[in-house]
């Protein structure tokens, strides 16, 4: 049994019925700040009457409000959880909850009531009709925790009335507890605790304090109007004995010695939260016979005070206990860490909306089998980013991931000239770009495209490399017919692609006449605008079923390779490209020559002379020093040398009109 999906209305920003759907063991939800995730963690704490909320209780804001009007909220707050998955004695135990799919329902309402004095009270009720008679009994059996994003671990760990530790003890023994009292009979650690009082209260300095303080009250008093006195320590009950216990630490696992343990306040915020983390858990792995109802934990900003490698440690073990022990554990982040080592079935992508928020579960965008499994091997840090992001612009190297920010900057301060934008950076519009490091788009973009391609079956009689090729056809179809393919949940940020269009380098055979010898030449195509070539990137069929299949996803492809665009786009940024190579070619050689060859005509043609130059080849030689030198590091140089005059290739410019919705 646990929480299968959450219908939220009218409370904080979630002014319309919003369904957020979740699962058994662990469930990852992302997504800007503002955008609702502490809302539907706060919603779970409402419907299922957790005690920190209980004692806060609903206050005013957190009934929706329009912005820019002054009356006082009318719609009224409505939580509904469904329970999936009961079993019999769960059936049996939550009949009044039950719905006609034998689910469990649980509902929570609350009207605004000006006359209220701000103190709400909610109407609850199990299962579809809200006059039945409401059952506390179930309720109160589901364990929920919550832990907060600004968590005091030590505080509350201390010891005291109220506190983690004592209740977790206390639970513990219950039973053992319970049936002692009805026997009235002692815990065994309060008769300890009763024979160190007698011991303690024999000791020699304690029995002199207590002489002197008779003394003192005899003579202040006299002996008609004077009393006696005992020092010793309070005889306490098993409840109170155990609230004055705390939590040492030491740094050493395993240690056993005393004097290697240190109070929590000598410990890290990151290490203190590892240690209240690990005793709720230990609280329900404890408790685990007692309870057959959901246990839920909710847990805000996991990643609070921990380096990643920690994050990545605790995530994983959390996912191991919700699934060793039935927990279903709920988390907020803002994590790329935490986002990248989880399956992205687990993860809920959460994005703010004109009414609310809009909840996609990543499970429900119809990614294909192959392309979850790339996706959960290859989303690490930087690729996770994708989730928090206003729009995605993915390419294939560590150059143009270095490059395009720049070259966006450029752009934009160009079309600013003419155009009334405030955006001048990527960074401005929350727009990521993601280094693919090769053409692995495919499984990306269905992130984001909406519809999902039915595979058919293989005939009866079919060869399978007939069949095979079948679906390869079907796949990379420019326009799906109806029965071809499913609409499915996305992403809603948009996404570009950047790619090149690699056209096939020209191959030919000469054979001599007289030796029968073949000779293989092959030389790379020169591409034009005037004179385009057609492309050998298999990604490329995406640009057109993209187009029109989707508005979500658009590829953009160019001549060649990123850096012969750049270079054959004008002459300024040739010139730009082959300074770096100039400076950075250590021997006096046939290339440098070439090189410094291409310099001197520009410097002619820039001083009005006449000048002999080959764009493509300049673009071709460019290209393959840039190489030489290293992508990266030629990126990097070149990124300093970017300035407003830099001429961006149309295909890139296209990319960021797209991502950045300025294409109408």
């Amino acid at each position: 049994m646990y929480l299968s999906a959450l219908q939220v209305k009218g409370f904080r920003l979630f002014k319309n019925s919003t369904t957020v759907k979740l699962h058994r063991g662990l469930n990852l939800l992302v997504g800007e700040n503002g955008c609702g995730k502490s809302s539907v963690i706060d919603a779970v704490r409402i419907l299922l009457n957790e005690s920190e909320f209980f004692h806060r209780g609903l206050r005013e804001e957190d009934f929706y409000q329009e912005y820019g009007v002054s009356t006082l909220p009318t719609l009224p707050i409505s939580i509904s959880g469904i329970f999936a998955d009961l079993n019999d004695a769960q059936k049996i135990e939550y009949l009044t909850w039950l719905t006609p799919q034998f689910n469990a329902k649980l509902n929570v309402e609350y009207q605004y009531n000006v006359e209220s004095r701000r103190m709400f009270k909610p109407k609850r009720w199990g299962g579809n009709s809200c006059n039945s008679i409401f059952d506390w009994e179930p309720l109160e059996d589901i364990q929920c925790v919550y832990l907060p994003a600004l968590r005091d671990a030590e505080r509350n760990l201390r010891s005291g009335r109220g506190s983690r530790l004592s209740r977790f003890i206390t639970n513990l023994s219950a039973d053992e507890l319970a049936q002692r009292r009805k026997n009235h009979e002692k815990m065994p650690l309060e008769n300890d605790v009763f024979q160190f009082n007698q011991t303690a209260a024999d000791k020699e300095d304690i029995k002199r304090a207590n002489e002197l303080i008779n003394r003192s009250l005899k003579n202040a008093v006299g002996a008609i109007f004077g009393q006696s006195t005992r020092i010793q320590f309070n005889e306490l009950s098993y409840e109170r004995i155990v609230e004055s216990l705390q939590i040492l630490f030491s740094k050493s696992i395993g240690c056993t010695e005393l004097e290697n343990f240190r109070n929590l306040s000598e410990n890290s915020l990151g290490y203190n939260n590892l240690i209240y983390i690990a005793t709720i858990l230990a609280e329900f792995e404890g408790l685990k016979d007692r309870y057959t109802t959901p246990r839920i934990l909710l847990v805000e900003e996991l990643e609070a005070h921990l380096h990643p490698q920690l994050q990545i440690k605790l995530l994983k073990y959390l996912s191991q206990q919700a699934l060793d022990y039935d927990i279903q554990v709920i988390i907020t982040t803002h994590s790329t860490t935490l986002a990248s080592v989880v399956p992205i079935d687990q993860i809920v992508s959460i994005h703010r909306a004109k009414d609310g928020a809009l909840i996609i579960p990543i499970k429900d965008c119809g990614i294909d089998n192959t392309a979850k499994a790339f996706l959960d091997r290859w989303l690490d840090a930087t690729k996770s980013a994708l989730f928090f992001s206003k729009g995605n612009i993915f390419v294939e190297g560590i150059a143009e991931t270095i490059l395009i920010p720049k070259l966006a900057e450029a752009y934009l301060k160009q079309y600013a000239t003419t155009h009334n934008i405030e955006i001048s950076t990527l960074e401005d519009a929350g727009v990521s770009v993601i280094n693919m490091n090769g053409i692995y788009f495919q499984y990306f973009t269905q992130l984001y495209n909406g519809y999902s391609i039915c595979i058919p079956e293989q005939q009866e009689g079919e060869p399978k490399k007939d069949y095979e090729d079948r679906i390869k056809s079907l796949r990379q179809k420019s326009r799906f017919e109806d029965n071809e393919y499913a609409k499915t949940l996305a992403l809603p940020v948009r996404c570009a692609v950047l790619t090149d269009n690699d056209p096939p380098n020209l191959v030919e055979t000469y054979t001599d006449a007289e030796t029968g010898k073949r000779t293989v030449f092959r030389w790379e195509q020169k591409p034009t605008k005037q004179e385009p070539i057609e492309g050998s990137n298999p990604q490329l069929y995406l640009l057109a079923q993209l187009a029109n299949m989707t508005d979500n996803c658009r590829v953009f492809s160019n001549l060649k390779t990123f850096e012969y665009d750049l270079a054959i786009e004008s002459h300024h940024n040739a010139r730009l490209m082959l300074e770096i190579l100039v400076a950075w070619t250590s021997t006096d050689g046939a290339i440098k020559a070439t090189l410094l060859h291409y310099l001197d005509e520009l410097e002619k043609e820039q001083n009005g002379e006449s000048a002999e130059i080959d764009d493509t080849q300049m673009a071709l030689d460019i290209l393959h020093q840039a190489d030489k030198l290293g992508k990266g590091l030629f990126a990097q140089l070149l990124c300093e040398k970017i300035d407003s005059t830099f001429i961006v290739p149309l295909y890139i410019a296209q990319s960021i009109q797209f991502i950045l919705g300025l294409e109408d």
